[in-house]
């Protein structure tokens, strides 16, 4: 029976390659958009490229790596690599058991990133809870639903595994 996890004798060169450019464009992206990638009120633009797993589970990898290293920037550096990391780490494996149903799957991280975020920042600044949780849920929302859904089917119009994968 074939191995159809992601396990490291399944990467290739090519793949660790790929997880390296996915990480790095996450941090970039936050990087650039930093003012609105920390605090209770926050559109991570980076979380777009969340769709990638759509395409490719490996790019769980690149994603969670690209997390680690931008919360390193965070204000509430610890605190954010501990939570953003749990709450990534969740919603990746969510979204990849629901990828058949994108529409559902794309839900995912603002049912996770609300409350664990609002969560920490409640911890970490005695932030509302409550206030936190809906202001991150709506954040992420926008970001990956709003924006996200309607580029993934674009980019699945437009053939994006066969760009992804040169083939």
């Amino acid at each position: 029976m074939l191995n159809r996890g992601v396990t490291l004798q399944n990467f290739t060169i090519k793949d660790l390659l790929r997880q390296a450019i996915i990480a790095s464009l996450y941090v970039v992206l936050v990087l650039i958009f930093h003012f609105v990638s920390f605090d209770a009120i926050q559109f991570r633009v980076a979380e777009l490229l969340l769709i990638l797993v759509f395409f490719d589970k490996k790019s769980v990898v690149g994603l969670t790596i690209g997390v680690v290293i931008s919360n390193l920037f965070s204000p509430i550096m610890l605190y954010d690599i501990a939570f953003g990391t749990l709450a990534t780490t969740i919603t990746l494996l969510l979204m990849l058991l629901l990828r058949k149903w994108p529409y559902i799957a794309l839900l995912i991280p603002s049912i996770i990133n609300g409350p664990v975020i609002g969560l920490m920042l409640y911890i970490a600044t005695g932030a509302p809870f409550l206030l936190t949780t809906l202001q991150v849920f709506i954040g992420e929302f926008v970001v990956t639903y709003i924006f996200g859904l309607p580029i993934y089917y674009l980019l699945k119009r437009l053939n994006f595994e066969n760009i992804y994968f040169g083939e």
